[in-house]
C-alpha cells in the first residue's frame, strides 16, 4: 500500500492505516532524532511529537510521495528544539563526550530522501521497503508485497540502488 494510500485513508481516521504508517515509519523519525544528537528517550518523545504533527497536518499534506523527506524535516526540527532545551539546562561539564556533529548527516540524508522522491515508482517503494520500515521485511514479504519472485527482489534491488547513484551523482 503506498503513502498515499495510507494518507487517504488515515483522513478518514483509519486506525489500522494509521499503525501502519507509523509502523513504517517510526525507525526513519527516531533515527533521525538520535543522529542530531538525542538520548534514547529524547528520541523517543520526537518521534511521537514528530507523529502528533503528522495527525495535525494530515489535510495540509501536499506531495503525499514527499512523506519521508517531510517526517525526517519534522523530526530534525523537533530535534533540534529538544536538543537547544536542554543545553539552557545540562551544565557543560556534564555534556556527553564524543559527540558527533548533528548536521554531519543531514545534506546526505536529506539529499537520499530527495533522490528517493525522485526515484519514484516500484524502485522508490522497494529501497523505502528494503531500508526503511521498521519491520525490516523479508526479501519473501517483499516479493509478494511486488508481485514478484524472491530471486528477482535482488537484481531489481541493484538496479534501483544503480537509478539511485545516477540521481545522487547528479545533484552532488
Amino acid at each position: 500500500m503506498t503513502d498515499a494510500d495510507l494518507l487517504r485513508r488515515c483522513r478518514r481516521r483509519d486506525a489500522d492505516a494509521w499503525n501502519t504508517l507509523v509502523g513504517r515509519y517510526e525507525r526513519l523519525v527516531y533515527t533521525v532524532a538520535l543522529r542530531n544528537g538525542l538520548s534514547a528517550e529524547d528520541a523517543a518523545d520526537v518521534t511521537q511529537a514528530t507523529f502528533v504533527a503528522l495527525v495535525d497536518s494530515l489535510d495540509k499534506l501536499r506531495d503525499e510521495e514527499k512523506l519521508p523527506s517531510w517526517l525526517m524535516t519534522v523530526a530534525r526540527r523537533q530535534a533540534w528544539r529538544t536538543r537547544n532545551l536542554s543545553r539552557r539546562t545540562t551544565p557543560l561539564e556534564f555534556a556527553a563526550e564524543g559527540t558527533t556533529d548533528p548536521f554531519a548527516d543531514w545534506a546526505t540524508m536529506t539529499a537520499l530522501h530527495d533522490a528517493l522522491a525522485t526515484l519514484g515508482g516500484t524502485c522508490r517503494e522497494l529501497l523505502l521497503a528494503l531500508y526503511f520500515e521498521p519491520d525490516a521485511p523479508s526479501y519473501a514479504e517483499i516479493a509478494n508485497r511486488f508481485g514478484r519472485s524472491i530471486g528477482g527482489i535482488g537484481p531489481l534491488r541493484g538496479r534501483c540502488l544503480d537509478k539511485l547513484r545516477v540521481i545522487l551523482g547528479d545533484e552532488s
